[in-house]
């Protein structure tokens, strides 16, 4: 996404701040990850990914929900590293938001670190 560009064999880093137009690109491309793998997921559901809650209907099993969790969880994941490798190019009032990975998860909306999946259950990062 940004940082490092590869010539031959060795890496060149790239010491310039990060621009608006790049950290935007950036937040583009982690929304679009996160919708086109909840897409593919859900694409692939199936009648018995499916539970019957005592108050709450259908509702998917415990397999899946942890499934969608990993999802969200792999996106922080990534964003997260490739932060942290591109902390030099970052204003020097964000370093204290990589520096505290529950304040750079809260930096994308999650208050407490949970996701509201709308799919009637939480998901907690970490």
């Amino acid at each position: 996404m940004f940082g490092v560009v590869v010539h031959a064999d060795e890496p060149v880093v790239n010491n310039q701040p990060l621009t608006k137009a790049e950290i935007q690109q950036g937040i583009l491309v982690m929304k679009q990850d996160l919708h086109d793998r909840i897409d593919a997921w859900g694409a692939n559901l199936k009648a018995e990914d499916f539970e019957r809650g005592i108050f709450s209907g259908r509702q998917l099993n415990k397999q899946k929900r942890q499934e969608v969790c990993g999802i969200f969880q792999g996106v922080i994941d990534r964003s997260y590293k490739l932060a942290v490798e591109n902390k030099a190019r970052l204003p020097e009032s964000d370093h204290k938001i990589i520096e505290d990975r529950n304040l750079f998860i809260q930096s994308f909306g999650y208050k407490n670190n949970i996701v509201d999946t709308q799919m009637g259950f939480n998901c907690r990062l970490r």
